[in-house]
């Protein structure tokens, strides 16, 4: 028995009947959006964690110590990544549905909806946090209170994109 017939036979419920990918550009194309979906998600994510569990502890200042400019600049690319491979994903899912007859419901579209809006909220607070005018300075001054609402709208995003993700 080969490893691909013993893992077909180990998750034979999960893997029977699902289609195979055809891979080619697009299929590459998908897996690559994917990938930056992700990488976005957890810089942003992972850098909001560290700041907030890390590093605010100790007081604002410990959470840049100088290196505010580094963090924007990861922000905007985390952020890019994160709109642009959204976009393409989210069109992907709805042209599937489409072509197979079987568009996607009412709520698929609420729940995408609270979950992209969330998002930006994430995209904001971590750029104003990260930011070098007035209104950063005025939100950093509740720095602990912003980190602590963009973790829990992150993890909110989170179990909606798990949801999602299974939605048929």
């Amino acid at each position: 028995m080969t490893f691909i017939s013993q893992i077909d036979t180990l998750f034979g419920s999960v893997i029977v009947g699902q289609a195979q990918p055809t891979l080619d550009g697009t299929f590459a194309l998908q897996v690559l959006l994917r990938v930056l979906h992700i990488f976005g998600a957890v810089i942003l994510v992972g850098g909001i964690f560290y700041q907030r569990s890390i590093l605010f502890p100790t007081g604002v200042d410990a959470c840049f110590v100088g290196r505010r400019q580094v963090w924007a600049k990861w922000v905007g690319i985390a952020t890019l990544f994160l709109l642009a491979s959204g976009l393409y994903n989210f069109i992907t899912i709805i042209r599937t549905a489409k072509a197979d007859g079987v568009p996607l419901p009412p709520t698929y579209h609420a729940l995408f909806g609270v979950k992209f809006l969330l998002a930006l909220l994430v995209m904001f607070l971590a750029a104003i946090l990260a930011g070098k005018t007035e209104a950063a300075e005025r939100f950093r001054q509740k720095m602990g209170m912003w980190l602590n609402v963009a973790w829990s709208a992150s993890l909110t995003i989170l179990v909606i994109a798990a949801i999602l993700r299974n939605y048929h």
